[in-house]
């Protein structure tokens, strides 16, 4: 018998009146500066407990990063940010943005069901920042940041949904400077037995959070797979209300060549390559579609074949960042940042002027592609689709 997919939380709420201030935008969709300008201006901006190793400009080990996170979430909680853990429940989130609106169910998710393959990933993991993230989670002991996971649509869900919202008021309703509106509702108990019944055998796949997946299991694995660690903290969203953003690239360095010299070994590789005209978009429009930025200027790079499985993020890996910038996917050099197209391609030639190297714009990887890869159980390279708006962090605290 197969372990129900779906399970109620015990969790504390921000309070309202701290939620604005307190909630981060989305982590990766901020420039390093931005983070580190959010944080100096505000001490209790969640930022400063979920800051990662090496995204820090102070320099600090991975340790003194840890003991950081730990003291952000000591002060909040010593600022009564947060309220008393409710007894197990489940919720209801929203996020609207610009015309889009998703709803997601809140709750637990145990980690047998991803060892039963009924959780399916679609992108690889970076192993080093997988053990960052247990060492992470290990310390600070809570998980703030449900894993946005997709399910099939059910009419009976979307039902039960409508119904809540259209009967009760949210608990959490809140934007920041970001514009993205958030509100949360409780689900009342019967509700939440018939969820819990109705999403008991369905399967999810891993929309955003791959290495807090791998993180959460990697704790439970040290921690003797003891029932106090053996729950993810997730969100489910369904699947028709997801939007996907291309994941880019920019390689740090030039890989010793000069921009004609990189031009030749690109085209060495069966790719046709043809600068962009001025005032032309230098967005691809179609997958197998690339866009480099180097030396101040765009230019199209288009193979010359492309095997229908094959998506971009992969083909460029394979043919140009692994043979041509030797940059191996697991980024064991740390030659490669990852932007979210949600940032605008502006953001990548900021990036590209202030700090050097190339930058390579891909297309969004088209959501019936992503879901054939995950059925066939196969992945892509990691980061290499980005769902927008994203599941916030800090509103929620799961003890652990």
């Amino acid at each position: 018998m197969s372990t129900n997919l779906l399970h109620r939380v015990e969790a504390q709420l921000i309070r309202q009146e701290w939620a604005e201030r307190v909630v981060s935008p989305a982590y990766d969709a901020l420039q390093p500066q931005q983070r580190f300008d959010l944080m100096e201006k505000d001490p209790y901006v969640f930022l400063h407990v979920t800051r990662s190793f090496g995204d820090d400009q102070s320099e600090k080990t991975a340790d003194e990063v840890s003991a950081s996170n730990a003291e952000a979430l000591s002060r909040l909680l010593e600022a009564g940010v947060y309220e008393k853990a409710r007894p197990p429940s489940l919720y209801l989130y929203q996020l609207r943005s610009e015309g889009h609106q998703q709803t997601g169910i809140i709750g637990d998710v145990p980690l047998s069901v991803v060892r039963e393959e009924r959780i399916i990933p679609h992108e690889r993991i970076r192993p080093s920042r997988s053990l960052h993230l247990a060492d992470h989670l290990e310390k600070i002991r809570i998980q703030s940041s449900p894993v946005s996971l997709g399910y099939e649509d059910d009419i009976q869900v979307s039902e039960i949904i409508s119904a809540i919202q259209k009967n009760q008021p949210p608990l959490l309703d809140f934007q920041r400077e970001d514009m993205i509106e958030q509100r949360v509702w409780p689900v009342p108990e019967k509700d939440a037995d018939a969820l819990v019944d109705i999403m008991g055998n369905k399967h999810a796949y891993i929309v955003d959070g791959h290495h807090r997946v791998s993180a959460a299991s990697e704790m439970w694995k040290r921690n003797g797979e003891s029932e106090a660690f053996g729950k993810l903290f997730a969100v489910f969203f369904p699947l028709s209300e997801l939007k996907i953003s291309a994941f880019h690239r920019r390689a740090t360095d030039m890989a010793g060549y000069t921009l004609d010299g990189l031009f030749k070994e690109i085209t060495a590789r069966d790719f046709t390559i043809t600068p962009f005209q001025g005032g032309e978009d230098p967005k691809p429009k179609v997958s197998g579609e690339f866009s480099m930025y180097a030396g101040g200027q765009w230019t199209a790079i288009e193979p010359s074949r492309i095997h229908p499985s094959e998506i971009d993020s992969g083909l460029l890996q394979r043919k140009i960042l692994g043979p041509i910038f030797n940059i191996d996917e697991a980024g064991s050099d740390n030659r490669l940042q990852y932007l979210p197209g949600a940032a605008g391609l502006n953001h990548l030639v900021d990036q590209t002027d202030l700090h050097g190297g190339v930058a390579f714009a891909l297309h969004p990887v088209p959501m019936v592609q992503l879901l054939s890869v995950a059925d066939r159980r196969m992945t892509f390279p990691p980061k290499s689709t980005y769902f927008q708006p994203k599941a916030r962090s800090g509103i929620f605290l799961v003890q652990r």
